[in-house]
């Protein structure tokens, strides 16, 4: 792939790097409460990165294939953070591991016991932890430090970050049970994955529905817990309740009272200064029908902004209207102060599964660059009604027309294969609605851009992101007939997933366009590239490859077409990005002034989270779990370092 250089990067980055850094940290999940994955270390530079050297492995024992007591398999997808000279991280079965950060031993493990006899939707994972420290105490005070954990059975505990043990004052006896308030709830379907905010005292907590199964779920309440005390504070429902509530005028005939979800999964930022949380909003329920839930339906797909401390709600800007894509808000928002005009202008970037990325103003929620109105695909299922519009930002890394790329001429059997898979399915470009006779999304609900979220070079104005191009077909089935079809499981000749989506006169199955006979994605690449962009200009930089499908040589065509990102990127000021993708099971690192492949190392699994970097004597360090299948086959769990020596 082409990759283009930016001379005002090259010049940015030349007087790299800096003199002086204090020694770096990383005590929150995205490095910093705005996300920026930023890490001032400046010794990791293009030119040293070839040093870096293996530091230490640790296992955690937690995983699983997926049978017998545990009915899903384990995905290790945490992103430790440095914390109180501890790197605490969580497994997927939700226990809280500290290690020493220097030499990677065990110092304690945290089991919140979750109950394993009860069937989550959610595949058993955890992305991580939040930290606190509490004001006016001395540090040696049990609980100084706290660390918090959301879980799959939906509590929120406190534990101290230097012993593990409870801490006893928050809630009842250290645990917040996080169903209490939540109407519908369903064993198993509500969930916590995400590590929650914390931010001026309160401790901000959305939630993991299963949102496809009906149209009446649970609220995707967001709420603020005192992170002391764990007292609720505050409470936000981005669907409106009743009449009068933000963003009732929006759900015609109160529809709101017909839908649920619209919570937020993924992780929040915040904006201590400015006593701001971000929150990026889901869709409302179910995922691909909306008749039951007409209108625009605020503020689901929304980023929304509330006060810290209050809950009061500031601003939101919605990007997608009336969700029938399962295009979650999935990337953590991300937080910069950029130059724009000799300006420095606060701003938040919202990535997304389209592969937009939104610029806009922190304190009120306006574009910085022009946003277009454009008119979208109609549905023709009976019952629905599709917006007319949607929003397309100057930022557009996933610009496709009306077309699908060709069918991947591996050989005759995969592309008679894949025409059977696309099934003569629907598609008149970005936000075709489904349909009865089968939509293909493009890009699919993976992504774009999901929960890897981006990563930023805040004095250049420069973002980072991994950005998949993988379609997925989705076909509305008539009540009776979706009764018969759930038993078999097969669409269109390959198994797919079915779900009911109660109270609405359609079930819907779905499947991702890889075909699994000849190990290829359907359609043409690129499928899965690393960009990187000018927040102030909204240009692209640079654009490059982000892994590569394991078992092919330089000179196939597929090679330089990337593969899948499930994590995101690390970026250091010494100009450096880190990345490690999944499936050919590599770290790799980039120059960040033109995306060079500078550093790369096998790893001994599949990667699923982002890297985490950090000094500690002198010495950079970057860590990375790992949860993919190893060589062998089996899922990892490992956790490993590696170690640039002063």
């Amino acid at each position: 792939m082409k990759t283009l250089i930016s001379w005002t990067a090259l010049f940015l980055f030349a007087a790299w790097p800096p003199s002086q850094a204090a020694a770096q940290d990383w005590p929150h999940w995205g490095g910093d409460l705005g996300g920026t994955r930023f890490a001032d270390v400046p010794s990791l530079t293009p030119e040293t990165v070839g040093r870096l050297e293996e530091a230490w492995r640790f296992r955690t024992g937690d995983s699983t294939e997926g049978s017998g007591y545990f009915g899903n398999p384990s995905s290790f997808k945490s992103t430790p953070i440095l914390i109180a000279d501890r790197l605490i991280f969580t497994t997927p079965f939700n226990r809280v591991i500290a290690l020493d950060p220097v030499t990677g031993k065990e110092l304690w493990r945290f089991d919140p016991e979750v109950d394993f006899t009860i069937e989550y939707s959610e595949m058993f994972t955890s992305r991580g932890v939040a930290a606190h420290e509490k004001p006016s105490s001395p540090t040696d005070t049990p609980c100084h430090t706290r660390v918090f954990l959301g879980t799959l059975d939906a509590r929120l505990i406190a534990v101290d970050a230097v012993t593990g043990m409870p801490c006893l004052e928050f809630g009842k006896a250290g645990e917040v049970d996080l169903t209490s308030g939540i109407r519908r709830v369903r064993r198993g379907e509500y969930s916590i994955t995400s590590p929650p905010t914390v931010v001026n005292g309160i401790v901000v907590v959305g939630s993991s529905i299963g949102d496809n199964g009906a149209a009446r779920l649970e609220d995707g309440t967001v709420r603020g817990f005192d992170a002391l005390t764990g007292e609720l504070l505050w409470s936000f429902n981005p669907v409106p309740r009743q009449a009068g509530d933000p963003g009732a005028e929006s759900w015609p005939d109160e529809s709101y009272r017909q839908t649920g979800a619209a919570n937020v999964w993924s992780v929040m930022s915040a904006d201590a200064e400015r006593d701001l949380v971000f929150l990026p909003t889901s869709s409302p329920s179910p995922d691909f029908f909306g008749g039951k839930r007409p209108g625009d339906n605020l503020h689901a797909n929304s980023l929304v902004a509330l006060k810290a401390r209050t809950g009061e709600l500031v601003w939101a800007y919605q990007i997608v209207r009336h969700d029938l894509w399962d295009y979650d808000l999935a990337s953590q928002p991300l937080l910069a102060d950029i130059d724009i005009d000799g300006v420095s202008t606060p701003v938040v970037a919202q990535a997304t599964k389209m592969g937009f990325v939104f610029v806009l103003h922190r304190e009120t929620g306006e574009p910085i660059h022009p946003v277009e109105e454009r008119p979208v695909p109609v549905s023709d299922v009976p019952g629905e009604s599709a917006a007319s519009a949607q929003r397309f930002p100057a930022i557009r890394l996933h610009e496709i027309g009306k077309a699908l790329p060709p069918i991947f001429a591996v050989d005759d059997a995969h592309v008679a294969k894949c025409e059977e898979m696309l099934g003569g399915a629907r598609y008149e470009g970005i936000f075709t609605p489904p349909s009865l006779d089968g939509t293909v999304l493009f890009p699919g609900n993976p992504g774009g851009v999901n929960w890897g979220s981006m990563a930023a070079y805040e004095a250049g104005s420069v973002a980072v992101v991994a950005v998949n191009r993988l379609p997925t077909l989705v076909k509305l089935i008539p009540r009776r007939e979706f009764r018969q079809r759930r038993k078999k499981a097969v669409l269109n000749g390959v198994e797919a997933e079915f779900t009911a989506q109660s109270g609405t006169p359609y079930g819907m199955a779905r499947f991702e366009l890889f075909n699994g006979e000849s190990g290829f994605h359907c359609l043409e690449g690129p499928w899965s590239t690393l960009v990187a962009i000018d927040l102030a200009t909204a240009e692209t930089l640079w654009e490059v490859p982000a892994g590569r499908r394991p078992g092919i040589d330089d000179d196939h065509p597929a090679a330089s077409w990337g593969y899948f990102a499930n994590g995101g990127p690390v970026v250091t000021s010494g100009g450096l990005v880190f990345l490690a993708t999944q499936y050919d099971r590599m770290l790799r690192a980039y120059d960040l002034r033109n995306g060079g492949v500078v550093w790369s190392e096998a790893l001994p699994a599949g990667p699923q989270a982002t890297p985490m970097v950090y000094e500690r004597n002198g010495d950079a360090y970057l860590v990375l779990t790992l949860g993919g299948l190893t060589a062998e086959g089996r899922r990892g769990d490992h956790v490993i370092a590696y170690r640039l020596p002063r």
